[in-house]
């Protein structure tokens, strides 16, 4: 505060050049104040612009699940205009029936005659082909079926020594054989039914009554079957030209850990790790040379910027959170939005063969251009900072946006991974957690199994049950996954 006395007007010379001295040295000190509490004042905007981002947070404009929306942001999803047509087939749709089984394959077949004469008084004469065949499928009253295995003993009546038999190596030691072992995997993996649901199952269906360790250890046995083809789909993922990579929680306990997935057409892989680090991401890649599509996680940082692409869908909902911002913030983010869906626009018009190669490549070079430029402006920004950061953080990995202009195998988008691990996701919420090493090594196995068979167009169930014959009946498992021709293979 300023001394009272410098209001009281200065007798002399002297005390006026006082005052004036004071004076200013006041003025330095308000001066101080002030630009303290512009700073204070500019941190304070900064804060409430990202509390007011984060609480407008949503799967829109986020990595966030969709899961995880309010119910006002779900309320205020875009959705798609009601469609004009009527339910059902339209008019024209091909006509689709179920095609009869050859009466070979019937299990029974009924034949009803008409009656021997007509109300004319003369007879009929039975056509040799029936007219009409109509077919009604059920299911059998299911019950479980169970083989005893008796072991004799006998003595030796010349030196009294007792003798027993032995088991053949073809009989299993446990309870459960290999299609009991079989199914409890499938229900896991395909169906996503927890130990206890599995339990019920077996009760209601097929009258067996078995402990949950018990289940357990039919998986730990499957996954002792299933070991080698698991390592198969491992090793032919690394050495496709191009594979999409994503990662997702994991839980043993309350412990959280991660699985990461690897995919590519045919196949998917799947890993659970303690972290999601470098290391981790290594592991899951191993020797993988091809072409890497991943979101912008920086644990895939090893693999070279001319080797990965970034996901343009993830590069989208960025843009739309720069896009709601205020001042030039927002505009460099409507800029960069209105670009990045005119580059997927290009894609499909060029996967449609509405333009020809040499239009598709010139019009990306130039998207590209308009691209980069946008990137610059942003980074120059003076008030936006986070928007000024996440430009320039754009713009040191911008060459890995454009990867797909080096081969067109390479997709926009990473929706192949994020759609492999949608099924765990499901499971994760339905069976909760594992509970030790055993189920962190059964989870990614039937995981690989299952999504590798659906994607080659062959029976998940019917291969594991295979795996699992061959491992407990005839102590080898020959079965792999024909990724070259679309049959099961069994050998």
């Amino acid at each position: 505060m300023p001394d009272p006395h410098l209001l009281n007007p200065p007798q002399t010379l002297d005390e006026a050049r006082t005052q004036i001295e004071q004076l200013w040295g006041v003025v330095g000190q308000l001066e101080s104040i002030v630009s303290e509490l512009k700073a204070q004042n500019e941190e304070l905007v900064e804060q409430v612009r990202e509390l007011n981002e984060r609480m407008g947070k949503s799967s829109r404009n986020s990595s966030r699940p969709p899961s995880s929306d309010s119910t006002s942001q779900r309320a205020n999803r875009k959705k798609k205009p009601k469609s004009t047509k009527r339910k059902g087939a339209q008019p024209g749709h091909e006509k689709h029936e179920r095609p009869l089984v050859p009466e070979s394959d019937v299990d029974q077949i009924q034949r009803y005659f008409p009656t021997a004469a007509c109300g004319c008084g003369g007879s009929i004469f039975v056509d040799p082909e029936p007219r009409c065949r109509h077919q009604v499928f059920d299911i059998p009253v299911v019950r479980f079926s169970v083989i005893e295995h008796q072991l004799f003993g006998g003595q030796c009546n010349g030196c009294g020594k007792h003798h027993c038999a032995q088991t053949p190596d073809s009989v299993p030691s446990g309870q459960m054989g290999p299609n009991l072992v079989a199914l409890i995997a499938h229900l896991s993996g395909r169906y996503h039914l927890s130990i206890r649901n599995i339990q019920d199952y077996l009760v209601e269906h097929w009258q067996l009554h078995f402990s949950l360790g018990a289940l357990s250890q039919a998986q730990a046995k499957a996954t002792s079957a299933l070991g080698d083809p698991y390592r198969q789909i491992g090793d032919f993922v690394r050495q496709q030209p191009v594979a999409h990579a994503d990662e997702t929680r994991h839980f043993r306990g309350n412990e959280c850990r991660w699985l990461w997935s690897l995919v590519c057409v045919q196949a998917c892989y799947f890993l659970t790790q303690a972290s999601r680090g470098k290391e981790a991401a290594d592991r899951l890649l191993g020797e993988f040379t091809g072409y890497l599509v991943t979101d912008d996680y920086v644990g895939y940082n090893r693999v070279p910027e001319s080797r990965r692409q970034l996901c343009w869908p993830h590069l989208i909902r960025k843009f739309i959170d720069i896009a709601g911002r205020v001042s030039n913030g927002g505009k460099i983010g409507r800029r960069l939005l209105l670009l990045a869906h005119a580059v997927i626009r290009t894609r499909h018009r060029w996967q449609d063969q509405l333009i020809d190669e040499a239009v598709y490549y010139r019009r990306m070079q130039r998207l590209r251009r308009s691209f980069h430029q946008t990137l610059e402006r942003g980074a120059r920004l003076r008030i936006d900072g986070r928007t000024k950061r996440q430009c320039q953080h754009l713009l040191k990995r911008e060459s890995m946006c454009w990867t797909f202009l080096k081969d067109h195998r390479i997709p926009l988008d990473n929706n192949s991974a994020e759609r492999a691990l949608r099924p765990y996701v499901i499971w994760r919420k339905l069976s909760f957690a594992t509970q030790s090493y055993q189920g962190d090594q059964f989870r990614p196995l039937i995981l690989s199994i299952v999504g590798t068979a659906q994607r080659i167009g062959i029976s998940s169930y019917q291969f594991i049950r295979i795996a699992c014959h061959q491992s407990m009946i005839e102590g080898e498992v020959k079965v792999r996954f024909p990724f070259d021709t679309p049959r099961l293979a069994t050998s």
